[in-house]
This record gives structure tokens, C-alpha cells and sequence, in this order.
């Protein structure tokens, strides 16, 4: 499975085998602290947070946007550090970042010392996502990619499951719950950072490259820098990255606070129905880049982004329970798709050295979506009080991502079916 000699002794190519799930494990705890616990926590404790504090819809628009903030200066100078320290060290540093934005939003007072807490947790969260995402590509065969990046993201669906559950019975017992959620989080952050330091490995040696990047008529020439700045496909990479960075936050932030204010649920239903959505995207990742490792990536993505145009519109018209459960279920089946592709996708046209750099690239195409969809959100909830609006807005934009995903494929092909008949014609 992962990047070995073949023909190395059989008993040297069982120790790699396991040593490539031990690592993928570890990602997979990485990706749970990073953007399970450091991101999408805030989903479950925002609406608490809200109350706790005393912040209007556009106060909590700001605040959302500073993690994305965050995120985006992380995303833009990641990879540099990953390839002068190498991605453990960034990791773990990133991680305590996340720990340190933790301990301040549990003890946030007013809007500025939230909005620097978050802020903190978007730096954390990109800068050890990034390098994590870039491992799991180092480790495993172009074949394999996107099912073993698809595990380890599925730690962001255990994240949500964890907080759905977890914040709505602290807060329960006392309404400044949400602050211990805080400090209960960054204790076991601390805990992974502890394992990650004694067991988590760098990407392979090259010599144990079983296939080197794809270099030939499919590839995307992205094996410098400056070619993953000026070619054309990488950016229209990124822009569909930017489109759902900017559709599923409605969903992954503010899904909880919907709940509750727009459809009337208790906390405890709502965030059952959040942990609904975090349980089924844990298998997301993998279903769908295993699906992308056979059908290829932008086919992958293009259904994956029409199948949550179709389930936000259904979401915004919705009233009945299980109706609602079914929309966020199916949903939630989805989650983790498009990051996992996003990422096998990179991987599988560039050196595992340059993977950092060219997905710090892409991910600040999802980063400035991400910073735009909370603050469009709160201004449209605060005209016109309620989440409709949102909803449609987000759903039209995951739609047309999910056309220049179909456009792309559709030129992938074509391209292939030429390359196909100059081959042909030279025999």
C-alpha cells in the first residue's frame, strides 16, 4: 500500500506495511485535534459561546471568520516551514498554537478576546491539517492516496460527534459548560501531541518510492513552484476549492444554531442531529476517495458537490424531524469528500516534497471562501432573521463548483481520448 521497494525482502516489506498504518493512524488523531477539535468544535460551542458572551449574529460572523483568517496565513506559509523542519516539528507546534487559542476562548470575556482565540485556532488547525494531509500522501501509492487521506480525515467526523455530544450535556449542567468544553479539548490535544512526538514518522525516503509523481500529458506540471503559481488548471483548482470552502460552512458552523433558532429544536436534538452528521462523515473521506482512486478525481468531486446542492436546498425547506435527520445524514456522508480529493489530487501530480507547497496553494483558494461565507451569513441573518437565505446562497455556489468539476472532467477526457489515438497512430 504505501511508497516501499517491491522488491525488498518480504519480511522488511511487512514492517513497512505496518509502519504506514501506524502513521496513518496517528494522522487520523492528528486531523481529530487539528480540525475535529480546533475547527469544527466551534460548530457545537459557537451558539453557547454566543449566549455566554453576549455577541449579535454579526459579531459571530466575525468570529467565525477569524479561524478562517487564521487558516489562510497558515495555508500560505506551511509549506515552506514543512520543507525546512519537516512536517512533525510543524505539526506538533501547530497543535500547541491550537492548545493556546483553547485556553483563551475558555476564558473569553468579549468579542476581541474571542476573536483572537479563534484566530489562533485557524492558524493552529491549517498548519498541522496541511502537513498531515501531505504524510498520508507520502506514504501511500498514487492507487491508494485518496482512500488512506480519506481515513485520516475521517477524524474530523469523530471531532463532530465528540463535540455534538460532549458540549450540549456540559452546558447542560451549567451554562458556562462551553468553557470547560474548551479545556477538556485542549487536554486531549495535549495528549496527541505527546503520542505524535514519540511515534510520528516524516514522509519515506524517495528510495522507497514504489512510482514517482505522474509526469506525462495528464499531469498538471506542477513539480516547481513557480509552475504550481502560473498553470491554469491549478487555479481552477483552487476556485472549486473556494467554492465549497465557501457552501459547507452554513452547514459544518452554523447547522447547531439552525437548529435551534430557525427550526425550534432543543440543544440536545440539535446537537444529536450534529453528531448525526459527524458519525456519518467519518466513513466520507474514505467511500469517496476510494470512489475517486477508481473514477477519477473531478468525476468524484462533481457528484459529491451536487449531491449537497440538492441536500442544502432540501435543508432550507425542510420542517419535519426525520426528514431533517435524512437531509443531514446524507449530507454528512459527504462532508469530507471534497478535501480528500482535493488532497489526493495534488498528491498525485507532484513530488511528496512539493505536496505542502502546492496544497498551501489550493487551500488559500478554500481559505478566502471560508472567510467570506461566515460574514455573508451573519449579515444575510441579521436582514433578514432567519437562515433561508443562506441556505439557497450556499447551495447555488456547491453548485457551481460541482459544474467546473464536470467541465474539468469532461476536458480530462477528451485530452485523455487524443493522447489515446497519438499512441495509437505511433504503433
Amino acid at each position: 500500500m504505501d511508497y516501499i521497494n517491491k522488491k525488498a525482502p518480504k519480511g522488511c516489506l511487512h514492517l513497512k506495511i505496518q509502519k504506514s498504518s501506524v502513521i496513518l493512524f496517528l494522522l487520523f488523531l492528528t486531523m481529530l485535534a487539528s480540525l475535529g477539535f480546533g475547527r469544527f468544535s466551534l460548530g457545537a460551542i459557537l451558539p453557547f459561546m454566543k449566549d455566554g458572551i453576549g455577541l449579535d449574529y454579526r459579531q459571530i460572523g466575525f468570529v467565525a471568520s477569524a479561524a478562517f483568517i487564521g487558516y489562510l496565513i497558515s495555508v500560505a506559509v506551511v509549506g515552506y516551514f514543512v520543507v525546512k523542519i519537516g512536517a512533525k516539528v510543524v505539526i506538533n507546534v501547530s497543535l500547541t498554537i491550537i492548545i493556546v487559542g483553547m485556553l483563551i476562548n475558555a476564558n473569553a470575556a468579549n468579542f476581541f478576546v474571542a476573536v483572537v482565540g479563534v484566530l489562533l485556532l485557524g492558524i493552529g488547525s491549517g498548519g498541522s491539517s496541511i502537513p498531515a494531509m501531505g504524510l498520508a500522501g507520502s506514504w501511500f501509492s498514487n492507487k491508494n492516496k485518496g482512500m488512506a487521506i480519506g481515513i485520516a480525515m475521517g477524524g474530523l467526523g469523530v471531532g463532530m460527534v465528540i463535540s455534538g455530544i460532549l458540549v450540549p450535556q456540559i452546558v447542560r449542567e451549567s451554562p458556562e459548560g462551553w468553557r470547560d468544553s474548551w479545556y477538556i479539548l485542549a487536554g486531549i490535544t495535549s495528549l496527541f501531541i505527546l503520542i505524535n512526538g514519540l511515534f510520528l514518522k516524516n514522509a519515506p525516503a524517495l528510495k522507497h518510492q514504489v512510482q514517482p509523481p505522474i509526469n506525462n500529458d495528464r499531469s498538471l506540471d506542477m513539480n516547481s513552484t513557480p509552475s504550481i503559481y502560473r498553470n491554469k488548471k491549478v487555479w481552477t483548482i483552487g476556485f472549486i476549492y473556494l467554492t465549497w470552502g465557501f457552501s459547507y460552512l452554513v452547514f459544518s458552523t452554523f447547522l447547531v444554531d439552525y437548529l435551534m433558532f430557525d427550526l425550534g429544536y432543543s440543544k440536545e436534538r440539535s446537537g444529536l442531529y450534529f453528531s448525526i452528521a459527524g458519525a456519518l462523515s467519518i466513513a466520507s473521506g474514505f467511500i469517496w476517495g476510494t470512489i475517486s482512486d477508481k473514477l477519477g478525481r473531478m468525476y468524484a468531486l462533481s457528484a459529491v458537490l451536487l449531491i449537497q446542492f440538492t441536500m442544502l436546498i432540501a435543508l432550507s425547506i425542510s420542517i419535519s424531524p426525520l426528514l431533517v435527520a435524512i437531509e443531514v445524514g446524507i449530507y454528512g456522508l459527504t462532508l469530507w469528500a471534497v478535501p480528500t480529493i482535493m488532497n489526493a489530487a495534488v498528491a498525485d501530480f507532484v513530488s511528496p516534497k512539493a505536496v505542502p507547497i502546492a496544497m498551501g496553494f489550493v487551500t488559500i483558494f478554500f481559505s478566502v471562501g471560508q472567510i467570506i461565507s461566515p460574514l455573508a451569513t451573519g449579515v444575510i441573518i441579521e436582514m433578514t432573521n432567519q437562515y433561508f437565505g443562506a441556505l439557497i446562497l450556499s447551495a447555488f455556489v456547491s453548485l457551481i463548483g460541482g459544474m467546473a468539476c464536470m467541465k474539468m472532467h469532461q476536458l480530462q477526457r477528451k485530452k485523455d481520448v487524443y493522447s489515446f489515438k497519438q499512441e495509437k497512430a505511433h504503433l
